[in-house]
């Protein structure tokens, strides 16, 4: 997936809402669901890697600010 770094988060969430209602709809054309499945598969993978990459931000800050209280 190119799914660009300068995309917003709650955009990607959003979009998987989306996508995630879709899947549910009972109205659905099976057809086109494993597309939809995958591109969920994808955008889940990059809020991860979104959210691990500033879990580690966040946790160098906290250190660096522990160091220079010592």
């Amino acid at each position: 997936m190119s799914m660009d770094t300068e995309k917003k988060y709650e955009e990607a969430y959003a979009e998987l809402e989306a996508l995630i209602a879709r899947i549910e709809d009972p109205q659905r054309d099976l057809s086109s669901v494993g597309a939809d499945v995958k591109k969920a598969m994808e955008l889940i993978r990059w809020c991860r890697n979104y959210i691990r990459g500033n879990q580690l931000q966040v946790e160098q800050l906290m250190k660096e600010e522990s160091d220079e209280n010592l």
